[in-house]
């Protein structure tokens, strides 16, 4: 068992988290197990209880563990995360962790869209949207609610087939139908859960997350997908790569 070091500058909690934190990562702590009582850390690491409340209170605001009240604290499912340096669907971000990308398809259906949809899609009067409402997953884990909005009838195809999008990517889909993304504007902020989305996603009400807004265009620049995406925080990472300007 590794020890903390009394001579090190770091403080024993940081030490103890780190401890911790590479348990995690390595596998020796899986997923939705029991980590050590408060006592037995205390015993083991020969540290107060305030240090060691003070490690695990930090590596649950980081989303490496989570609390069940009477019952101890667990390890968190390893999160989703999307590096943001070229355009790839959410399926293959889930791919590329080694995950199973999942889901289901909630809602497939027909609207006029509300002001901002028919603006992004730039419909005309007469034009309809196609609303798809879908629940992502992760190894059957919630990750992600999403809902997408494609201009009717320019994408009719991709509404007959929409029952394929329970587990597959709508990106994929819209190419094989030659609705061909070529450049996504993103918008990300950070958001509160809804109580529609806790529900579906399974956690609880009032958690923070992140909100994205997309908008795909073809090669010619017309818009042909808007959507509207909340991610719950304890499971998914967005990781940018900048390039310092000279």
């Amino acid at each position: 068992m590794p020890t903390l070091e009394r001579t090190n500058p770091l403080p024993l909690y940081y030490q103890l988290k780190e401890v911790l934190k590479q348990q995690i990562r390595s596998g020796h702590l899986a997923p939705h197990t029991a980590i050590p009582s408060e006592p037995e850390l205390v015993t083991s690491y020969h540290v107060s209880r305030a240090t060691v409340r003070q490690a695990l209170s930090e590596l649950v605001h980081e989303g490496l563990l989570y609390r069940q009240h009477g019952k101890g604290t667990f390890v968190c499912e390893p999160r989703v995360q999307q590096t943001q340096s070229e355009l790839t669907s959410l399926t293959e971000e889930i791919q590329r962790r080694g995950k199973r990308p999942g889901g289901l398809l909630l809602v497939s259906e027909l609207i006029r869209g509300s002001e901002t949809v028919r603006k992004q899609l730039s419909l005309t009067d007469t034009e309809q949207a196609i609303r798809l409402e879908r629940l992502r997953t992760a190894d059957d884990i919630p990750i992600a609610h999403e809902v997408d909005y494609l201009p009717y009838p320019r994408a009719a195809s991709i509404y007959q087939r929409a029952k394929e999008l329970s587990d597959g990517s709508l990106y994929n889909l819209m190419n094989s139908e030659g609705l061909n993304p070529y450049i996504v504007e993103q918008k990300i902020r950070a958001g509160i859960v809804t109580v529609r989305e806790a529900e579906l996603l399974r956690i609880p009400p009032g958690e923070a997350g992140l909100r994205f807004t997309s908008i795909a265009f073809d090669l010619t620049g017309s818009p042909i997908e808007y959507s509207e995406t909340f991610f719950a925080g304890t499971q998914y990472d967005f990781h940018v790569t900048l390039r310092v300007a000279k």
